[in-house]
């Protein structure tokens, strides 16, 4: 199965482009998906891919990442979290991605 990539920030500094295509065996999950990154462009992918830190005093280490625009860690969305099962097709964004800001009327 085919899955499109797009990466962000300075997860595209590691990789060196914006986008790709990758061919995965069927049934892979995204943290097969993940690992088979991790050996393409090297332990510095996973640390870009991935916050680590701390939420008040619980310790915390989550990806910035989206499977079909949605957040892989929404159980919502996606209830197996990095243990989705990847199809055909899907697209994962990998980076920080921020939005916002103010919209001002000028004149």
């Amino acid at each position: 199965m085919k899955i499109h990539l797009r990466y962000y920030g300075l997860v595209a500094a590691v990789t060196k482009k914006a986008q790709e295509e990758i061919e995965l065996k069927a049934g892979m999950t995204v943290q097969g998906a993940l690992d088979v990154l991790v050996k393409q462009y090297g332990e510095k992918f996973r640390k870009e891919v991935f916050f680590e830190g701390y939420y008040g005093d619980t310790k915390v280490n989550t990806p910035n990442l989206f499977l079909n625009k949605a957040r892989i860690q929404w159980p919502q969305d996606y209830p197996k979290g990095l243990k989705t099962t990847l199809k055909d097709g899907d697209m994962l964004w990998m980076g920080l991605i921020i939005g916002g800001g103010v919209v001002q009327k000028i004149g």
